[in-house]
């Protein structure tokens, strides 16, 4: 089950409140991932396991999967619909249909998953629920109150009225659904998150559609490839073996598998190592190419330095986050500072802690920010940062990480020009021209006319060239400004002026740009 839906729709703490009802068997579950989370999301895919008991029948283990609300997320929440057999769309009540309920609606439509509409927070005063069964209609969702075939359980993942409801729609649909899957097969599924753990090294949390995954099997997730040793569940315990739709944590990889690749399990050795013939060799995170791959071959540009793009701005990072999944995310969202302008370009980015080596990368150009989202920065990174003038900064919350970037960014951005007309006037007579300097007479059309400023010649309102105003006089007497009527003028322009043409009056000013 995929849990999707608005940041703060509440989708974590409706998680919360169906693993403390009807747990079979009396069993603890785990503890509340909805509180104490930096900034109110949930910043990872988490994948949690319940067993529910159906009147006269078995408890059924169901898995979901949580997928974080926040726009940043979208493709570990496209992700999280891709992998599940049933999505549950979070909608608040008094909130309605948002912009990331429209894309975890398109992510479950691509998906082809089937989908229950969770309608939380039914117990706010300014719950509208008619209002947003309007907006769902809108967006495409047929509920079967209507004639659809979309069903919505009206719930409060607060006071945990309609969860018991929830969970028997759940239990009806994936009877409907007649979900199977085939556990004499080797297990294959995806990779829903992976990171680098500073004592087990390369780790993923996996999720299997077929089969059953073992201690001793050989993984091949992408091109990261590990023999099964350790083997964890949802609550970190230990396990010897764990069947389709169970998470499994598996460290040990020799490289961070891809976050969404597919992942293989092999009987032996000799197996996997005949599925690798013909992959491409990469060290590191076994990800997609980067189109900052050139770049990251030469010498890296300078911050503020004009790359090979005219006129852009090239801003060298190092980028490091807890997971492969949020290092994506991140990414997402530091990209929309880029531009006219400005380009990011990624010296490196890999799950895992700010390392010295990472510091030896950023001294080896100018003027490197060094970020890190949800990990911490070494000692010996520390010191090394500190004696080479290096910014290290790291966050919690990925809207401070991408304001801090957006301030460091605007601090070398290249002044730009602004231009703001003061005011018109048409000339009515030439008085005197002796060289550049020219004497004439005129009419304030709009705005005003002032001593000393900058005017622009315009003949049928075709720019010809550009002065100064050098004296200015109204009624014969000299002043600093005309606002209307007529005035008379000395200018120091170069083109000769002409009974009929106009002089635009202006000023300019230069700012740094903003992003």
């Amino acid at each position: 089950m995929a849990v999707l839906g608005h940041i703060d729709h509440g989708k974590t703490t409706l998680l919360d409140k169906i693993r403390q009802t009807n747990v079979a068997g009396g069993e603890t579950g785990p503890p509340s991932v909805a509180a104490g989370e930096a900034g109110g999301i949930t910043q990872h895919i988490g994948a949690y396991e319940i067993k529910l008991k159906a009147k006269d029948q078995e408890p059924k283990t169901i898995t979901f999967i949580d997928t974080p609300g926040h726009e940043a997320f979208a493709k570990m929440r496209s992700r999280g619909a891709r992998v599940a057999d049933v999505a549950l769309l979070v909608v608040a009540a008094d909130d309605g249909v948002k912009p990331q309920t429209r894309e975890a609606l398109l992510a479950i439509n691509e998906a082809g998953v089937p989908l229950i509409v969770v309608l939380n927070k039914i117990d706010k005063d300014a719950a509208d629920p008619e209002r947003v069964k309007k907006e769902l209609g809108d967006a495409g969702v047929y509920l079967e109150e209507w004639g659809g075939k979309t069903p919505l359980v009206k719930v409060s993942a607060k006071t945990g009225e309609g969860i018991s409801e929830l969970l028997e729609m759940i239990l009806l649909v994936s009877e409907m659904e007649n979900l199977e899957c085939d556990f004499s097969k080797p297990a294959s599924g995806v990779v829903i998150e992976s990171h680098l753990d500073s004592k087990r090294g390369n780790s993923a949390t996996l999720l299997s559609r077929e089969g059953i995954l073992r201690t001793g099997n050989f993984i091949l997730a992408g091109r990261a490839a590990v023999k099964v040793k350790i083997l964890e569940d949802f609550l970190g315990q230990g396990a010897s073996e764990l069947p389709a739709s169970s998470p499994a944590l598996v460290a040990g990889f020799d490289r961070v598998p891809a976050v969404g690749s597919s992942f293989q399990a092999f009987a032996t050795r000799d197996d996997l190592e005949r599925a690798t013939v013909g992959l491409p060799k990469e060290n590191g995170v076994d990800r997609r190419p980067s189109e900052d791959g050139p770049l990251r071959q030469g010498s890296p540009p300078r911050l503020g330095e004009a790359g090979s793009e005219a006129s852009k701005v090239l801003v060298p990072l190092i980028l490091k986050a807890d997971t492969a999944g949020s290092l994506e995310a991140v990414e997402h969202e530091l990209r929309k500072l880029e531009g006219d302008g400005l380009r990011l370009n990624f010296l490196r980015r890999a799950p895992g802690n700010i390392s010295e080596d990472d510091l030896k990368l950023a001294s080896s150009s100018q003027n490197v920010l060094v970020l890190g989202f949800k990990v911490k920065t070494e000692k010996s990174a520390e010191e090394l940062a500190a004696r080479r003038g290096i910014t290290v900064k790291t966050f919690e919350i990925i809207y401070e990480l991408g304001d801090f970037l957006k301030t460091e960014v605007e601090k070398i951005m290249p002044e730009e020009r602004l231009e703001k007309v003061l005011g018109r006037a048409k000339v009515l007579k030439v008085f005197k021209k002796d060289g550049r300097r020219q004497v004439v007479g005129g009419r304030v059309l709009s705005g005003g006319i002032f001593d000393g400023a900058k005017v622009r010649l315009l003949r049928r309102d075709f720019p010809l060239g550009e002065g100064k105003i050098l004296e200015l006089q109204a009624a014969r007497v000299r002043t600093r400004e005309v606002s209307e009527g007529e005035f008379g003028a000395m200018l120091d322009l170069e083109l000769e002026i002409v009974p009929g043409d106009e002089l635009q009056i202006y000023e300019e000013e230069f700012a740094k740009k903003k992003l």
